[in-house]
This record gives C-alpha cells, sequence and structure tokens, in this order.
C-alpha cells in the first residue's frame, strides 16, 4: 500500500482537491504547480506500478507511473502526460474556436472543409484558406435555382468533393488553347446534301463507337481524345474488321514538346500518329501518369512485344493521315454522318463539372474568380434537336473522357450553331490508314475512285475534272 491508510487517505482528500482544481482551471494547475515533478526523476519510472515513483507537491505525493491514471481517484503529477505520454501541455489562456458547429482548439488539427482548411486562432477566432473549390454547396445551389433557365441539371459528385477548380482545370482537363499551326490546319468544306435533324454515330455503327473512358487525375484529354477518336475511325471505316482501342498512353509518354499529366497539343499529336503511329491499348495500358517511352519510332507491332490482330494481317502500327479542321456547323454533321466521329476543343468554366443531364451552356453561377477557365478536348459523335417551349434546342452529342459515372453515362449535349464554350471554332478529324482496305470512295461520272493497298481514306475533296466523250 502507498504509506498508512491515514496518510493515504489524507493525501488522496488534498489530491483530489487539486485534480479537480486542475479539470477546472487547466493551464492555471500547471502554473501554479509547474514542477517540475516526473520530469525532475533521474530514473523514467512511468510504465506499471510503482509505489516510489512519486514527487512532492504542495503538502501531498503527486505519481508518474501507470497506477496514477485512474480516473477521478488519479494521482498523476502535473507533468505525467507530458513526460511519460509525450502529450505537450496546452499553452497558457488556451481557447476553443466552433467552425460550422464544429469545435476545436489552436492545438488540434486544422478542419478540413472541403478544398480548404480552417486554423482555430487564440483570439478564439477562425481562419480558412480561400481557394475556389471544384464543386461546393454554393455553386450547386445556383445551379439548381437556375435550372430551368440554363435547361440542364447539376449535381454534386464526390470525385470533385475535396479539389481545388484550379487542381480540376490542370489534372481533370489537359488541352492546351490551340497554337497557330492547329488553327491554319487545311479548312475543308463538305457538300453533305441532305442531313437528317438527329443523327448518332454510336447508333448509326452500332458497337463501332467506343464509351467513355476516364483519364483518371491526369490532364491527358489531349491524347485521350486524339486516341478514342482514332479508334472510332479505324473501326468504322474498317466496317468492323480493324477493331483496336488505340493507346492514349503511349502519346502521354512518347509524344515530345507535350507536358504529359499537365496537358498538351493536338497537333502535335496528330503530328505523332502520323509518323510514328500507336500501338494498341493492351500492348501499352494506361495509368494516368506520365512514364518512360518504351516505343521507338521504327517500331513494328512485332518489334513493339505487342498480340497481333486476329482480323487482318497487321504488323505495322495503326498510323493516321494529316489532321484537317472543319469550317462550320454543316461541315461538322457531314463529316460524323459520313466518316465518323471527330475531336472539339472546347472551353470549360466551373459549372460544366457539376453538369448530370440536359443540353449544356454556360451559366450565370459563378463569381468573376471562378470565370477562369481552361481548354479540354472531346469527341463529337451526332446531333439533335429538342423542343422547349415554343422553341426548337440544337445541340451536339459529345462524348466526355471523365467516366461513365459522370453526366449521360459518359456523355453530354451541348449546345449547336451557336458556338457554345467555342466547341465549333476548333473541330479536327483524320482518316486511318486500314490495313488492305478497298472501298469505292466517291464516284464521278463513270469513274469511280478506289482506294487499295494500305487503305488510306483520304477526305473526298479533291475536284475532278469534267472528261470529255470520245467520238
Amino acid at each position: 500500500m502507498r504509506g498508512s491508510k491515514i496518510a493515504k487517505m489524507r493525501h488522496l482528500l488534498l489530491f483530489l482537491a487539486l485534480v479537480g482544481f486542475a479539470v477546472g482551471q487547466g493551464s492555471r494547475f500547471r502554473q501554479e504547480f509547474p514542477g517540475p515533478y516526473c520530469a525532475a526523476r533521474a530514473d523514467r519510472c512511468c510504465r506499471d506500478r510503482q509505489d516510489g515513483c512519486a514527487q512532492p507537491i504542495s503538502t501531498t505525493l503527486c505519481y508518474c507511473d501507470e497506477f496514477c491514471e485512474r480516473g477521478e481517484h488519479g494521482d498523476c503529477c502535473p507533468d505525467y502526460e507530458e513526460v511519460c505520454m509525450g502529450i505537450a501541455p496546452e499553452p497558457e489562456n488556451a481557447t476553443s474556436c466552433v467552425y460550422k458547429n464544429r469545435y476545436f482548439t489552436p492545438y488540434d488539427q486544422a478542419l478540413v472543409d472541403n478544398c480548404n482548411t480552417c486554423k482555430c486562432n487564440m483570439d478564439g477566432s477562425v481562419t480558412c484558406t480561400e481557394d475556389v473549390c471544384l464543386a461546393d454547396d454554393d455553386l450547386l445551389r445556383q445551379l439548381h435555382h437556375l435550372e430551368r433557365s440554363i435547361g440542364w441539371k447539376a449535381t454534386n459528385y464526390s470525385e470533385w468533393w475535396g479539389h481545388k477548380y484550379d487542381e480540376g482545370k490542370v489534372l481533370r482537363l489537359g488541352t492546351f488553347q490551340p497554337r497557330f499551326r492547329v488553327k491554319a490546319m487545311k479548312r475543308l468544306s463538305n457538300k453533305g446534301g441532305h442531313l437528317p435533324s438527329r443523327f448518332d454515330a454510336s447508333e448509326h455503327w452500332t458497337g463501332l463507337v467506343a464509351e467513355a473512358r476516364d483519364q483518371g487525375w491526369c490532364g491527358s484529354s489531349w491524347a485521350f481524345s486524339t486516341a478514342t477518336m482514332a479508334s472510332d475511325r479505324f473501326a468504322i471505316l474498317s466496317k468492323g474488321r480493324e477493331m483496336v482501342q488505340l493507346a492514349p498512353q503511349q502519346m502521354l509518354a512518347c509524344v515530345r514538346r507535350q507536358q504529359g499529366c499537365s496537358g498538351g497539343h493536338l497537333d502535335t499529336a496528330w503530328q505523332y500518329l502520323r509518323r510514328t503511329g500507336v500501338v494498341n491499348e493492351e500492348c501499352y495500358p494506361y495509368i494516368a501518369a506520365q512514364n518512360v517511352c518504351k516505343i521507338s519510332n521504327d517500331d513494328t507491332l512485332i518489334t513493339a512485344n505487342c498480340e497481333l490482330p486476329v482480323k487482318v494481317n497487321r504488323t505495322l502500327m495503326y498510323k493516321m493521315g494529316p489532321a484537317f479542321s472543319l469550317n462550320n456547323e454543316t461541315d461538322i454533321m457531314a463529316e460524323i454522318k459520313d466518316r465518323g466521329t471527330v475531336q472539339a476543343i472546347m472551353r470549360v468554366y466551373r459549372d460544366f463539372f457539376s453538369y448530370r443531364s440536359g443540353i449544356y451552356r454556360h451559366s450565370a453561377a459563378a463569381t468573376p474568380a471562378e470565370e477562369r477557365s481552361a481548354y479540354h478536348s472531346v469527341r463529337l459523335i451526332g446531333w439533335g434537336e429538342e423542343r422547349v417551349g415554343y422553341d426548337v434546342v440544337k445541340y451536339w452529342i459529345a462524348i466526355n473522357s471523365w467516366g461513365q459515372w459522370w453526366g449521360e453515362n459518359g456523355r453530354f449535349r451541348i449546345l449547336r450553331g451557336s458556338n457554345e464554350c467555342d466547341i465549333e471554332s476548333y473541330v479536327l478529324a483524320s482518316n486511318p490508314y486500314v490495313h488492305e482496305h478497298v472501298q469505292a470512295i466517291r464516284k464521278v461520272g463513270e469513274l469511280q475512285e478506289l482506294i487499295v493497298g494500305t487503305g488510306y481514306v483520304p477526305h473526298p475533296s479533291r475536284r475532278y475534272p469534267p472528261y470529255a466523250h470520245r467520238g
């Protein structure tokens, strides 16, 4: 036993008074009994029960062993937690803060509020970082309020929560503003004749248009949109014989003068596809990060150790012809209808990340600080129109690269004919070198142009001279 029964009772009553005082006064108790106590002992007798592990305090004893921790009957020295448990004492005048019904002190970890952190100050005030988040309650509240006027619905995606808007612009987009060479790409005009009011390439060429994939937190839309559009065109223009998912990871790793997961230019991506070509996804899987390039410019599918396709006797890389841009709404529609999906660059604002369904148009639900936009690239796969009241609203059908959990199963619709978010400014297409493909491209009088051998399918823009009849 620790001393005689009477002495222990006296010590206990006195120390309980001290403990009660300590609980009520906190740092003041430490100030009036600063010690050191446990820290003054040459031996660290913190473990187990050791009745000799005591120090005088006022007119009694306090203890530094584990047995001293007995709830309201404890008799630990004031510096027991600091010395034996490594818990730093709260400084004098410790205060408490409240933020969104959560209490914390200056000595607690900062509270996390979406993409911001909040710190409790010594005067009881709270200081929070003020970064614009990718999505927040205020934005969603505004979008729900504007839903009827803007024509589309928003939702709260957990994937965006906790991320800054600036982070999303870099890592969820990834296409740089077009350089002069993209703007100056050869523009072609289609004369496609009658165009239907609605067209969806995925329905017209069933099973030949890839669904939405997820680029992850890597600003690789420049590689994703290029690879997936090229894949679509290989499938469509080979009539299903070359069903291939081309590898955006190869472009992410191998295309020079790009910035990997921090973004890239489309013209450079198309140059790489034309000069070097790419392998399929199985041969170069996507990892949402830039890694070391393992493909050289003179590789074939064989030297790259890729599994060869079954339906065609292909050993060469999958290559595309020169990219070309399209002039206007009608040209874009005719190109999609005749040869498959196209690639479009668009300006992305903060509200676009919360899109759930409907026909998207940029809303007013943003502050000036949030109007900082960035560029993205997507696939246009068709178009349509929808009657809203007395008006007919025209739209494009597009496939994004954020996975099928976003939007309308990975797709979105956006206003057509008004260059909404610049989506009609830079629309690109290219045709594949389809293996041993033979196809009638166009007919001029009694002549028919055939593409034989490699099967490269050019855009039918050449003009043929009239052929006079020989008598």
